[in-house]
């Protein structure tokens, strides 16, 4: 019975065969993984809206194992983004909100969309981003930022750009400065602009296994305290997308450095 009342918009899967389905919720498109906590809460939401009672737990685990296979083997394959995408020469933003909104980037401007042709999915702890504004200069984002001089600012726009593509290589921001320079500060701020997330910055993994799986729930990575980026190092290897707060200077040329000055805390 559950298999006959769950009507989902698409099912397809990843090229790594996990499988997805997306679904018309409150009058917008939502994508979730089958096996995800928040797709089996919507089955249940459809079974109790048809029939007012809550469905067995081996009815779900049915329904779960029937549209898996009909997503795995039936489906398109189709890519599923964090964050960024692009498709057809433009690129997508996901605004992680309630509405699962994205604005839509190309040679023509830029437009919110409420169902765009890209897949995104939505990591534990992404934030959403406001809904953009037209007007403005980027110029009035400098008043925020506690730099030294003008070439530290064209450095930080420059990786924001960077970091808004939805592939690499991406460029590394090394942020260097004396106690109380608000390094962290700014780390935090610039990853708020493009993949705000509840933990905004967070100590270097130990392990490129770490470091795989903190990347997979985020589109962009901050470390405090960041260690010399060697050859072979997790940092180095895995080619992530991040930006770097340090207490000293010691980075390799691979790493870009913007300076800070120090700012007067307010009495």
């Amino acid at each position: 019975m559950l298999n006959e009342m769950v009507l989902c918009e698409e099912l397809f899967h990843t090229p790594s065969g996990v499988a997805f389905a997306d679904f018309i919720t409150e009058g917008h498109r939502e994508t979730w993984p089958i096996r995800s906590k928040r797709f089996r809460t919507w089955l249940r939401r459809c079974y109790y809206h048809a029939t007012g009672s809550a469905p067995s737990a081996a009815a779900i685990r049915s329904a779960l194992d029937l549209l898996e296979a009909r997503a795995q083997f039936d489906g398109p394959e189709r890519a599923v983004n964090t964050r960024v995408a692009e498709h057809a020469g433009r690129l997508y933003l996901d605004l992680a909100d309630e509405h699962w909104r994205a604005v839509a980037i190309g040679p023509d401007g830029w437009r919110v969309l409420g169902c765009p042709p890209v897949r995104f999915r939505r990591a534990l702890g992404m934030l959403p981003l406001p809904v953009p504004e037209r007007g403005g200069s980027i110029e009035a984002l400098q008043s925020f930022l506690n730099l030294s001089n003008q070439n530290d600012f064209v450095l930080v726009v420059a990786w924001l750009l960077a970091a808004l593509r939805s592939s690499g290589p991406y460029p590394l921001l090394a942020i260097s400065g004396e106690q109380g320079s608000t390094k962290t500060v700014l780390s935090k701020l610039l990853r708020a602009l493009v993949d705000p997330n509840v933990a905004p910055v967070r100590a270097l993994p130990r392990e490129e296994r770490e470091l795989m799986i903190a990347a997979n729930n985020g589109h962009l990575l901050a470390f405090d305290i960041f260690p010399a980026c060697r050859p072979g190092s997790p940092m180095h290897s895995a080619g992530l997308r991040a930006v770097a707060v340090s207490r000293s200077g010691s980075f390799t040329p691979m790493m870009k450095r913007c300076c800070l000055k120090r700012r007067a805390l307010p009495s």
